[in-house]
């Protein structure tokens, strides 16, 4: 019976280890290879996006100890080309607070003066979350480009005795001469700005809030200038703030076109227009890399909702950020729009497919071009004329899930962009159910650029105009590209795809 016992309890373990095993492959290959995700554990935030000495450094809300949200640090990787990343040491742990999300600045002149004044300083403002008691803002200073930190001792540096406060984001004003710091007030839909010297020592210059989306809190704000397309040296200011997304119950970002004059920052719009960043669901929390010296400035968020971020079915981590994108803004019909273009120019993928000036009505697959969702890929679509229902890039399964797809495309009758993810694979939420869509931009052609990157897909429609990021979680190994054009004639100018 002893034996008996052995042979069953050995059986069982093997059993669960083989499980185990086989989980893990079946996720890896929804592990993105052009978007950062950590080896293991969950991840969520964005933190202290800088660049410095040749690295892009991305700090980011972390768990150590598991892939649910718990025990929040800030995880560290690195990367020189914004597409391969470097995972480092856990960067700030857990004390008595969680070290919640903020921003690292460069103190190039040492006015903190905090650290070893012959060494680059990094400081790092972030939010310290007392359970049961409130949010801080603290800070921490590095003077080996971020892979050890020492809390300063007379923390907090900010502190106004409320529950919720959080989400530094610190930048510095040359008009002004002085460091600005956009901050949260969640609960109120208020953003305060603070002005600053030293780093330390931080006044009070002005609030904005209760205009634009107040459904959901308001956090992870940021304040930069962007310029505008096709006007040399024309720059407006824009306020970005994490709250209610596009759809009731979900979570986005949206933000705000205005001035800035080193005190107030003033909406140009009514307080009633609603501007979404994103018109997924997938696409939260972004802010821009400090210390970049680009026209134009650059910013990635985390690719995920917290309506199901719990449910992502990956092992061992869960969670992952979007692609880098360049941001400005463009002159439309309807006033200023927000612009984003991936960063780097994907100029690693490899031609996979070309097609040009051609016809399609009904659907029609490109050729017996197969792929494995293990790769990763960059479509581009371009349309001249339709007088079809709907058009678009149908992805679907290959053999025994040859019902699973995803359709990307848009609606001529609606006027709309669209992501269908209704049959895209692994439903893990009834989110997936509900289609992603975004209006139409008056006078800016229909073309498409689709970043397909396993589990990732990202479009960006109408020259950037228009961007709509969603998960997917496919369950074949392989699939195929179609082209759908519902009941009438599609002239498509032309179909591009890269690989990797």
């Amino acid at each position: 019976m002893k034996n008996l016992h052995s042979s069953i309890v050995l059986i069982f373990s093997l059993l669960i280890i083989a499980n185990h095993v086989w989980g893990q492959e079946s996720t890896e290959t929804w592990r993105p290879a052009l978007h950062f995700s950590p080896k293991k554990n969950w991840t969520n935030d964005p933190n202290g996006l800088i660049y410095f000495n040749g690295y892009y450094h991305l700090f980011f809300q972390h768990n150590p100890s598991g892939n649910q949200w718990g025990n929040m640090s800030w995880g560290h990787a690195k990367s020189k080309d914004l597409l391969h990343w470097e995972e480092l040491p856990v960067a700030i742990p857990k004390d008595s607070a969680y070290i919640f999300s903020g921003c690292v600045v460069l103190d190039k002149d040492h006015v903190s003066g905090l650290g070893d004044p012959k060494k680059p300083l990094f400081v790092a403002i972030y939010t310290a979350d007392f359970p049961n008691k409130g949010e801080e803002q603290h800070l921490a200073y590095s003077n080996d480009e971020g892979l050890t930190w020492v809390k300063y001792e007379m923390n907090p540096i900010l502190n106004i005795h409320l529950k919720d406060f959080r989400d530094p984001n610190v930048f510095w004003h040359e008009p002004s001469k002085q460091f600005v710091m956009v901050v949260s007030k969640p609960k109120e839909f208020i953003i305060q700005l603070y002005g600053s010297k030293n780093l330390i020592r931080w006044d009070l210059l002005s609030e904005f809030g209760q205009q634009g989306d107040v459904e959901k809190i308001w956090e992870c704000p940021s304040l930069l200038q962007l310029p505008v397309e096709g006007k040399v040296g024309s720059k407006k200011w824009v306020l970005f703030v994490s709250s209610q997304g596009p759809y009731k119950d979900y979570v986005g970002m949206q933000y705000f076109v205005g001035d800035f004059d080193g005190k107030n920052f003033k909406n140009e719009n009514s307080p009633e227009t609603k501007l979404y960043v994103d018109h997924g669901k997938d696409f939260y929390a972004a802010i821009p890399f400090s210390n970049v010296n680009f026209e134009k400035p650059i910013w990635l968020g985390w690719a995920l909702n917290w309506a199901y971020a719990k449910d992502q079915p990956t092992s061992p981590w869960r969670g992952q950020m979007s692609s880098v994108r360049a941001l400005s803004l463009a002159s439309t019909p309807q006033g200023l729009r927000l612009k984003q273009v991936f960063m780097p120019k994907m100029d690693r993928l490899k031609p996979q497919f070309k097609q040009a000036n051609f016809k399609i009505m009904g659907t029609s697959k490109l050729g017996n071009f197969k792929f494995s969702n293990k790769k990763s890929y960059l479509i581009e679509l371009e349309v001249s004329r339709s007088v079809a229902k709907n058009w678009g890039i149908s992805i679907r399964g290959v053999g025994v899930n040859s019902n699973e797809k995803i359709d990307i495309g848009f609606d001529e009758e609606k006027k709309q962009w669209f992501v269908d993810r209704k049959k895209s694979g692994k439903i893990i939420h009834k989110g997936f159910l509900l289609e992603d869509r975004a209006d139409l931009i008056k006078g800016k052609g229909k073309k498409i650029r689709l970043l397909l990157d396993h589990s990732i897909l990202e479009v960006l429609a109408q020259d950037g105009l228009v961007a709509i990021s969603s998960l997917r979680f496919p369950i074949a190994r392989e699939e195929e590209f179609w082209l759908f054009s519902s009941n009438k004639e599609t002239i498509i100018k032309q179909i591009l795809i890269l690989g990797l």
